[in-house]
C-alpha cells in the first residue's frame, strides 16, 4: 500500500471512530455550535478542494485562518465542560483530518497526488463534519 493510500485509509478510520461519538445526547443542543459546524464545514471543505489546483503559497493565509477557526470552535466546546466532551473530541478529529490534508498539500504540488486527491479528502472531511452536525442535532433541544 502506498503512502497516500495509507493516509487516506487512516482518514477513513478517523471518520469511523467518530461514529462512536454520535450516540446518546449528553448535553443540550447549542445553536452556536451548530452554526460553527456548518460554517466551518463549508469553509474547510472548499479550501481543501482548492489544494488540487492552487499552489500552497496562495492558500497559506487561508489555511492559517481556518486552523485558527477550528481551534476557536474546539476551545468553545471544551469550555462547556465534560458533558460536551463528545463534540470537543469530534472537533479534535476534524482538526486532525484537516492538518493531515495540509501536510499532504505542503509536501506535494497540486496534481502530484492525482487530479482529484484533495476533492476526495474534502469529501472525507465533510463526512466528519456531517457526523458532528448530526451529533449536535441529536442533543436535547428542550433545555429547562
Amino acid at each position: 500500500m502506498g503512502k497516500h493510500a495509507y493516509r487516506f485509509l487512516t482518514q477513513v478510520v478517523f471518520l469511523i471512530s467518530l461514529f462512536g461519538c454520535a450516540g446518546v445526547p449528553v448535553s443540550y443542543y447549542d445553536a452556536t455550535t451548530y452554526t460553527q459546524l456548518t460554517s466551518l464545514k463549508a469553509e474547510t471543505t472548499t479550501l481543501v478542494e482548492s489544494f488540487d489546483v492552487k499552489p500552497y503559497a496562495e492558500n497559506q493565509a487561508k489555511i492559517e485562518a481556518t486552523a485558527l477557526s477550528l481551534r476557536k470552535a474546539y476551545e468553545y466546546e471544551k469550555g462547556k465542560g465534560n458533558p460536551n466532551s463528545d463534540t470537543a473530541l469530534q472537533f479534535t478529529k476534524i482538526s486532525d483530518l484537516f492538518s493531515s490534508d495540509v501536510v499532504d498539500y505542503k509536501e506535494n504540488a497540486p496534481g502530484t497526488l492525482g487530479k482529484r486527491y484533495f476533492r476526495e479528502a474534502s469529501g472525507v472531511l465533510g463526512q466528519a463534519f456531517d457526523i458532528a452536525i448530526s451529533t449536535e442535532n441529536l442533543k436535547n433541544k428542550d433545555k429547562r
